[in-house]
């Protein structure tokens, strides 16, 4: 059975054929050089040109359906490529994960947070300020940014301006590891903690106050880890946040859900915005849930 020629060999055959053609006018043209009939001439002479025409666009063709295939080859080989390397980087993110999931905590901790609820959304704010007491070196952390959950939008760190300061003693680089529906970030110190470090994280999750604006009502859910090496029930030893609400004529509401820590009176502040100031002198692993009200 007789093999089915290929888009090319087909496209070759025509331009060769094409081009027999072209030699057979142009040896035409010249014999008739000689006849005295003009228009005979100029007719020959035409075909030739359009014969040259498409024996040009047809090679141009050729070139073209070449490159073409060169470059779906090419484009090819690097999807392949970036697949192996996407691969391997979730290979990377899920061990880091892991270990960070079975380590226990080699130091204790300070926190203090600052929550700003905007009067917009671009104005939701979140500043966690720590002190943080090595035992005996912290050289890595991971950390879970607050971020909206209310909508099923993948967060990614660049979203949410994420930003580290370490005032004294060195750098903090912040390395996503999970960005789905909840963030988990990497922090590695350098150089590592040796002594009690304060350090400082802002990171602004548009529109994760939006339900309170809109509806008056909203939760705060921090989870705290799991206990420490030392066997301690929290790397913590001392808890407080901080809400800074929005201007109103009705003060705010916070409420601890299980009466955890104490929380001060609403007051405002030198801009007008109401604050309530909570904490936990004695934190021991637990999960608060804060109720927060504003008409």
């Amino acid at each position: 059975m007789p093999e089915t020629p290929s888009k090319y060999q087909t496209l070759f055959r025509g331009t060769l054929n094409v081009s027999v053609v072209l030699i057979g006018l142009a040896s035409g043209v010249a014999q008739l050089t000689e006849i005295p009939t003009p228009v005979g001439q100029w007719v020959l002479t035409a075909v030739f040109l359009a014969c040259l025409l498409y024996f040009v666009v047809r090679l141009w063709q050729i070139v073209f359906v070449l490159k073409i295939r060169e470059l779906k080859t090419d484009l090819k080989d690097v999807t392949e490529l970036l697949a192996m390397q996407q691969a391997g980087h979730r290979l990377y993110r899920d061990a880091i994960q892991r270990i960070s999931d079975r380590e226990k905590p080699l130091f204790s901790e300070t926190l203090e947070v600052l929550v700003v609820i905007g009067s917009d959304d671009d104005g939701d704010r979140f500043v966690e300020k720590r002190v943080t007491t090595p035992e005996p070196l912290v050289t890595h952390r991971t950390v879970r940014p607050i971020v909206p959950t209310h909508t099923d939008r993948l967060a990614r760190l660049d979203e949410i301006s994420f930003k580290t300061l370490r005032p004294v003693g060195g750098t903090i680089t912040a390395l996503p590891l999970e960005e789905s529906r909840l963030l988990r970030v990497w922090l590695i110190f350098d150089p590592a903690m040796a002594t009690p470090t304060e350090w400082q994280l802002e990171y602004r999750p548009v529109g994760l106050w939006r339900p309170l604006r809109e509806r008056g009502w909203d939760q705060l859910v921090w989870e705290d880890r799991l206990p420490t090496a030392s066997g301690t029930p929290s790397a913590f030893t001392r808890f407080q946040i901080t809400f800074s609400f929005p201007d109103g004529d009705q003060p705010p509401s916070v409420k601890e859900r299980q009466g955890y820590g104490r929380i001060s009176e609403p007051e405002r502040d030198a801009r007008g915005r109401w604050e309530v100031v909570w904490q936990d002198e004695k934190p021991a692993g637990r999960r608060y849930v804060w109720d927060l009200t504003q008409s």
